[in-house]
C-alpha cells in the first residue's frame, strides 16, 4: 500500500455541490449536524479527527458494518513516505522521488499533481498519526510492490492499529459514530440542482433515518473490489477474481449513488 492512509485521505470525496438530484427530499428530518461522513475507515475517521481539532462540531460517522475500519482493519497497513529516518539508515529519499516512483508504479496514468500533493504531505501525515498515538517500527523497509525503501509499519496489530487510534481519537473530540448504518440515498436540494442537503441510512432495526448536514456530506466509503458486476463492467476480465478486500465492505453502493446525483469519476478501470 502506497502510503495508504495518506492516500486515502487526500481522495476522500466531498459530495457537497456536485450536480444531480435525488428525490427523496423528506418533509422532516430526523437529525441535523454539521457534517456526515460515510465511511468509518482511514480516510472517514482521519476526516472527522481532523475536522474536529480545526473546531467543527457535530460529526456524524456512518458506517454500515457492525464494526469500524473497512479494508484499513484488515490491510498490512504500510505507509509509504519519505522520513529523514531514512538517512540514517543509508537510504537516500525525497517527496520528488517518491512522486516519480508513484508515477511509475501506476504506468504513468495518475494526474501528477495529486501525487505530488500526496508525497510533499505524507511525511506530515505520519507525524500527525504518531501524535494521535500510532506507533511504528523503528526499521524503515520495501514492502512488497514498492519500488524504495520508504515502507513504515505499524508496531502492534497492522491496519487495525489506525482503526484503534483513530476511532478513541475521534471519540475524545466529540465525534458521533453509528454502526449498522447503511447509506441508501444522497440527498439534494432539487432533483437537478442545489446542494446536498443529507443522507438517508438504514439502521440496524431497519428504519429509515434522514440525516441533515448543514455544511458538508464527506464520502469515504472504500472501493468495489468485491462487487463483481461493478468492477467487470469497467473490466471484463475481473468478473470471476476473487477478491483480498473485504467482501462486506467494498461494494461500491455508495460510488454509484454519487454519481446518481452528478460527481465525477475517473480511473474505475484502474482497478
Amino acid at each position: 500500500m502506497d502510503a495508504s492512509l495518506s492516500a486515502a485521505t487526500a481522495s476522500v470525496m466531498a459530495v457537497t455541490n456536485v450536480a444531480e438530484a435525488s428525490a427523496k427530499k423528506p418533509q422532516k428530518w430526523d437529525k441535523t449536524v454539521n457534517v456526515v461522513i460515510i465511511g468509518s475507515g482511514d480516510a472517514g475517521l482521519a476526516t472527522a479527527v481532523s475536522a474536529a481539532e480545526r473546531g467543527v462540531k457535530d460529526i456524524l460517522v456512518l458506517e454500515k458494518l457492525a464494526f469500524l475500519g473497512g479494508n484499513t482493519a484488515i490491510a498490512t497497513g504500510a505507509f509509504n513516505t519519505a522520513d529523514p529516518k531514512q538517512k540514517e539508515q543509508g537510504i537516500e529519499d525525497s517527496p520528488e522521488l517518491h512522486a516519480q516512483q508513484t508515477l511509475k508504479g501506476g504506468d504513468f496514468r495518475g494526474n501528477p499533481d495529486l501525487v505530488n500533493t500526496l508525497t510533499h504531505n505524507s511525511y506530515d501525515t505520519l507525524k500527525w498519526l504518531e501524535s494521535k498515538g500510532v506507533k511504528f517500527q523503528p526499521k524503515i523497509l520495501q514492502v512488497y510492490g514498492a519500488l524504495w525503501p520508504r515502507s513504515h509499519a505499524t508496531a502492534a496489530s497492522k491496519g487495525s492499529d489506525y482503526i484503534r487510534v483513530l476511532s478513541e481519537e475521534a471519540k475524545k473530540l466529540g465525534v458521533m459514530i453509528q454502526t449498522q448504518a447503511k447509506v441508501v440515498d444522497i440527498i439534494r436540494e432539487n432533483q437537478l440542482s442545489g446542494r446536498v442537503l443529507g443522507v438517508e441510512y438504514v439502521n440496524k432495526d431497519g428504519q429509515h433515518v434522514f440525516v441533515r448536514a448543514l455544511k458538508a456530506v464527506v464520502a469515504c466509503p472504500g472501493g468495489f473490489a468485491a462487487n463483481r458486476e461493478m468492477r467487470s463492467m469497467h473490466d471484463p476480465r475481473l468478473y470471476n477474481l476473487t477478491t483480498t478486500n473485504n467482501p462486506a465492505a467494498s461494494t461500491g453502493e455508495v460510488l454509484v449513488m454519487m454519481q446518481d446525483i452528478g460527481a465525477n469519476v475517473t480511473g474505475m478501470d484502474h482497478i
